[in-house]
């Protein structure tokens, strides 16, 4: 399954606000979060403080389509 989040990022103190990516081919949320999170540590390495999750939920291409 894929997954939408929704995230700010905290990195050398300063928050990075409003970002969203779409997690694919995952078993659970848990999982996709968790991937998330490894991205970004690799992505800022040793900028990266924190991750806050605003919003995380089922990608499903015919919803977006009927705009649920």
């Amino acid at each position: 399954m894929n997954y939408r989040i929704k995230y700010n990022v905290i990195v050398n103190g300063n928050t990075i606000t409003n970002k969203e990516i779409i997690v694919k081919n995952k078993c659970s949320e848990l999982v996709a979060k968790v991937s998330l999170e490894e991205y970004l540590r690799r992505k800022y390495e040793d900028s990266f403080n924190r991750l806050i999750i605003n919003s995380c939920y089922e990608n499903n291409p015919l919803f977006e389509f009927f705009n649920l």
